[in-house]
């Protein structure tokens, strides 16, 4: 951190080879398979196991004019030549763009129940940011598909085998970072949760529009840094308060903490039930919570928790959530990660408490998988998130909301949507991205690029925001 000493943590709470192309058929599970002169919009990965439970899900999209297939891990597996399996994921994704035209991934799998396998493979980028994890996952490299020459990214640019290297003050891995396709995942563990967030999918796009909740945002924030920031010391609140300008249409409830609007998590749950198009959090998170500080004290609230995750009664009012804190998508945990706790104090010297990592699921997909309530997305970061605080050029707008990092990424998520009228889920996300990479120096930023490649999308990335007319 001697190197960035104008920014603060906001998020831990402690306080070459191309593959042959070639698609294959897969007549057991009616699986709509390509030719090369076909043309689609969408491509589903994920593996052969989970084929029949996203049928109707391949049916729904290419009803609605999104013309999708899917195709499986097995057949990619065997098909490409790569490092690993995600190399070989990343070759069918560049075949897929160059030849079907798509413009969205979707992933669907992640770790396989509770073991260390995975149904879609992860990337781990080895951006270091000198504060906690030297790895996290990132999914951003599935969509980051070139250099700015045309040339295919593998995100190694030094060759050594470790990907997205970068500990120092200069990058030993230049990456391009800008996202080619509209890419999201569903870390579905097993059939069961496909099958609930399938549904979920189709009846949101199905229902949601023209529905009194979904023009309502629920803003929630703390003072995330105590003591600091001034003139705008309450930078949870703040921040969240910002994006309404692009948001005319939407009625806000506001839980804020110097308002004493938020006391707690049964605030948050009485609230999120009424349903709500948007929810914002800005804040601190963990695996498996959300906490922030009170006004000017180390004393904290607990805003809200995995084992209140049956407390979401909101039924089909399904919010897209963003969360400016760390770690609610990081989707690579378990009740078995202690084995990776031991190792990962014994190769870095940096213990963190079991009940953060050994949790079955993370907070993010835990609200986006829940039947009957939850969100329909969920976006935020698989480690250490960073933001600004106060007004240092003195120019009376937030240093959070204008100097990109995980604050400003979520700020121009809402910017994108409300004032370049954007409704498509991933082409909003992505083109977040995109600008705080190139207008925030993402490529030469140890700590940009960092929040810009942990900035996860659980969803859809083809989802229609508010439904189809």
């Amino acid at each position: 951190m001697k190197k960035i000493l104008p920014l603060l943590a906001v998020g831990i709470f402690m306080l070459n080879v191309l593959g042959t192309g070639v698609f294959s058929a897969s007549e057991q599970n009616n699986i709509l398979t390509p030719n090369f002169s076909d043309e689609y919009d969408m491509v589903i990965i994920a593996p052969n196991m989970f084929s029949d439970s996203i049928q109707p899900l391949v049916d729904h999209k290419n009803s609605v004019g999104v013309q999708t297939f899917l195709k499986t891990t097995e057949d990619i597996y065997l098909e490409y030549e790569g490092r690993d399996e995600a190399e070989k994921i990343k070759y069918f994704i560049k075949d897929s763009l160059e030849i079907n035209n798509i413009s969205y991934v979707l992933l669907i799998g992640g770790r396989n129940y509770q073991l260390f396998k995975w149904h879609v493979p992860v990337r781990y980028s080895n951006v270091d940011d000198g504060y906690m994890d030297k790895q996290f996952l990132t999914d951003l490299y599935f969509a980051d598909i070139y250099r700015e020459n045309g040339e295919f990214e593998d995100w190694d640019s030094n060759g050594n085998g470790i990907f997205s290297e970068w500990d120092s003050d200069n990058p030993e891995d230049n990456m391009d970072l800008i996202p080619d396709v509209y890419l999201g995942r569903l870390p579905c563990r097993n059939k069961k949760e496909v099958i609930e967030i399938v549904e979920k999918i189709i009846h949101y796009e199905n229902n949601a529009f023209n529905q009194s909740w979904f023009n309502k945002i629920l803003l929630v924030g703390g003072d995330t840094n105590p003591g600091v920031g001034d003139p705008f010391p309450y930078e949870g609140e703040v921040d969240c308060e910002w994006i309404l300008q692009y948001l005319s249409d939407f009625s806000p409830t506001r839980l804020y903490v110097s308002e004493g609007t938020l006391t707690g998590s049964d605030d948050f749950i009485s609230a999120f039930n009424t349903g709500f198009g948007f929810v914002l959090y800005h804040g601190h998170g963990l695996q498996n919570e959300l906490k922030t500080f009170k006004p000017d004290s180390q004393n904290t609230i607990q805003i809200f928790h995995n084992n209140k995750i049956s407390f979401l009664t909101n039924d089909n009012m399904l919010p897209i959530t963003l969360v400016g804190c760390c770690l609610t998508t990081n989707f690579d945990v378990g009740i078995f990660d202690f084995f990776k706790v031991f190792q990962n104090f014994r190769k870095y010297h940096r213990f963190f408490d079991f009940k953060y990592s050994c949790v079955l699921r993370c907070i993010g997909w835990n609200m986006v998988k829940k039947p009957n309530g939850g969100s329909i997305a969920h976006i935020g970061s698989s480690s250490t998130s960073w933001g600004e605080t106060g007004d240092k050029n003195n120019d009376n707008i937030p240093d959070g909301v204008q100097t990109g990092l995980t604050s400003g990424l979520c700020t121009e998520f809402f910017r994108i949507y409300g004032e370049e009228e954007k409704n498509i889920l991933g082409e909003v996300y992505s083109d977040a991205l995109k600008n705080v990479i190139l207008n925030h120096s993402a490529r030469s930023n140890r700590i940009q690029c960092k929040c810009v490649q942990e900035f996860q999308l659980i969803g859809d990335p083809s989802l229609i925001i508010g439904g189809y007319q």
